[in-house]
Order: C-alpha cells, then structure tokens, then sequence
C-alpha cells in the first residue's frame, strides 16, 4: 500500500479534487488548497509513478473539473471553460488551450486517439480531432 504525498508541506492540507491512472499504471492527481488561498497558488497537478514516487508537480491556474489520461498526455477540462492537452511525464501544456463556452464536466478520448469527446455543464457534447491539423478533419 502506498500514499501519495504532494510536495512540501501545506497548511492548509492539500485536498485531491482530481485522481486519475493511466495506462501504465502512472497517477495524476489535482489538489487543491484552501478557498482563501491566491488563486495562482491555489491548485497544483502532480504525476506519481506506479509504485507512488513523486515524478512532477506544476501549479495550475485553474480549477480542473475533468480528466482523463493517455499513453502521451493528460487531457483537462476547466470549470473556467477550456481544454487542455499536456505532456503526461512533464505535465507542461503540449498544445494551446482549447475553448469552450461553458465549463467543462466530462473528458474522453476515442479508443483510436483520433477524438477527445468532451462533456459541457449545458449538456452538450462536443468533439474535437486530436491529431495534427492535416490529419484531423
């Protein structure tokens, strides 16, 4: 048995929001610390190894609402509306943000890796090509 410990020591604790496994057994987590708290400090990703080592962390500057990992990247949804694509080792964005009008509740991407279907509070469902811009259509 293992637990998973962010870095450093907060106070308030850090609360996980977020957990998600990937294929190869790697972990992400959200955390979040108190409400007070400035916002750019506020939530943290963190990647761990299968076995619970800590890999990587990066500060987010947004709340993350969904998640959903791959072999490569880590795919968000925001309550502040947007989608983003990460690299899953470094946890740095791989490609810009994506927009959405509404917050975002649900992310998934097709067993092809060719779609991320993503889940909006307004109960749409919108799809976007996950490929390089000649290969999506």
């Amino acid at each position: 048995i293992r637990s998973l410990r962010p870095p450093g020591e907060m106070s308030p604790p850090a609360i996980l929001s977020h957990l998600a496994v990937g294929p190869e057994g790697q972990v992400v987590a959200q955390t979040a610390v108190g409400q007070r708290a400035c916002l750019k400090d506020r939530f943290s990703l963190h990647l761990y190894s299968v076995n619970g080592k800590h890999l990587s962390s990066v500060p987010l500057d947004e709340e993350v609402t969904a998640m959903c990992l791959t072999e490569e990247f880590v795919v968000l949804g925001t309550m502040q509306c947007r989608l983003e694509i990460r690299d899953l080792q470094s946890l740095r964005a791989a490609v810009s943000p994506v927009p959405m009008r509404v917050p975002v509740h649900s992310v998934s991407v097709t067993k092809e890796k060719s779609h991320i279907l993503v889940g909006l509070e307004d109960g749409k469902l919108i799809v976007v090509g996950a490929g390089q811009p000649a290969e999506v259509s």
